[in-house]
């Protein structure tokens, strides 16, 4: 029987081993396209190529080809085992399009939307997949202001909202090492910070997550939620006002809503480098859903726990793929940013973020 709950292990390499000619090769075979440029896109376990295709094709559900292209996406080889949650993240797309610009699935040549395939030799089968590409610029390029700070946060929940109406049952029981419901298992990947005091901020972190906030899990409200709501997975307008689309949902699940937030924030302070940007989050978050006296109680500590999240798996994953400069963005503000939010004590950061509303 599959299993939806594998995390990953200590030692463990997932990431696919590709070049472009297997990609553009990968393109003809399974989608019936050809490649007329192709651009690495950047990716932690992932390996995802921005795309531009002939007009001419042989692949019969597409009616015309993309002008912005597609990104093609080879999945790691641990999440490719859990297929049953592919087809449920495929399904949520779907549900979405219409109501939110995100990536639109494509069609195979075989009529589906992905398929199992093992690239340059290796031992492990990488799941395949087409998007057609959502244009904009990165949040991470725009001219940041409160407002858009507060967009951010309205995003969250509006998205949220709209989840509520979309049930899969693979996401029931799917869970992975990039989950805060995975903090504990984060335990085993702490050792890969090589600065000791770090280390111990880490454990410090992981275990307070353990003590104040797995407990509260069964009260907490539930629901899909994104689950990495960061500065590359947003696009803007090329003025940088407005939200135009979200990417990447290969870490939607389902889990407490409250985590959506804290993950948002998270990144959003990781680009701002100043704590008290995390109210203008959190006010556009409340304009569509109010948070618990609960939620806010742990708001801080879900925020410290996913910055120590992206700190530790980052490090982690720059021992076993030293080449993926991406992999270590977190690392530049964020032992900064959490040597600095950890401390502040609940009453000063309800007064930093404003949660007495």
């Amino acid at each position: 029987m599959e299993k939806s709950n594998m995390l990953l292990s200590p030692g463990q390499r997932i990431r696919p081993n590709m070049n472009e000619e297997t990609v553009i090769d990968l393109l003809f075979k399974i989608y019936g396209l050809t490649v007329t440029s192709i651009k690495e896109l950047n990716a932690y376990d992932d390996k995802n190529y921005h795309v531009h295709c002939k007009e001419l094709h042989e692949n019969p559900y597409i009616s015309e080809i993309s002008e912005h292209g597609y990104v093609l996406k080879i999945i790691n080889s641990l999440d490719s085992r859990n297929t049953h949650v592919i087809d449920a993240q495929t399904e949520m797309l779907i549900f979405l399009n219409g109501q939110l610009n995100c990536p639109i699935p494509v069609k195979n040549l075989n009529g589906t939307y992905y398929t199992l395939e093992k690239t340059n030799d290796s031992e492990e089968s990488h799941a395949i997949r087409l998007f057609i590409y959502q244009p904009g610029q990165l949040l991470t390029h725009a001219s940041w202001n409160k407002e858009l700070l507060y967009k951010v946060g309205h995003l969250a929940a509006d998205l949220d909202l709209r989840l509520s109406k979309f049930y899969h049952p693979a996401f029931e029981h799917h869970r992975t090492i990039w989950m805060l419901m995975s903090m504990s298992k984060l335990h085993l990947f702490v050792f890969a910070v090589p600065d000791e005091k770090r280390r111990q901020l880490a454990s410090d972190v992981i275990d307070t997550f353990e003590r104040n906030v797995l407990k509260f899990v069964p009260i907490l409200e539930q629901g899909m939620i994104h689950g990495d709501l960061n500065e590359q997975n947003i696009l803007v307008n090329k003025e940088g006002t407005d939200i135009v689309a979200i990417i990447d949902f290969g870490d939607s699940q389902k889990t407490c809503l409250i985590f959506e937030l804290a993950i948002a924030i998270c990144y959003m302070l990781l680009e701002r480098k100043d704590i008290t940007e995390g109210k203008h989050v959190i006010e556009g978050y409340q304009s569509v859903r109010k948070l618990t006296s609960l939620e806010k109680k742990i708001l801080k500590v879900c925020v410290c726990a996913r910055i120590c999240q992206s700190l530790v798996m980052g490090a982690y994953s720059h021992l076993n793929d030293p080449k993926n400069k991406y992999i270590l963005t977190t690392q530049k503000n964020g032992w900064s940013l959490l040597q600095e939010l950890w401390p502040i004590s609940d009453d000063e950061i309800f007064k930093i973020w404003d949660l007495s509303n």
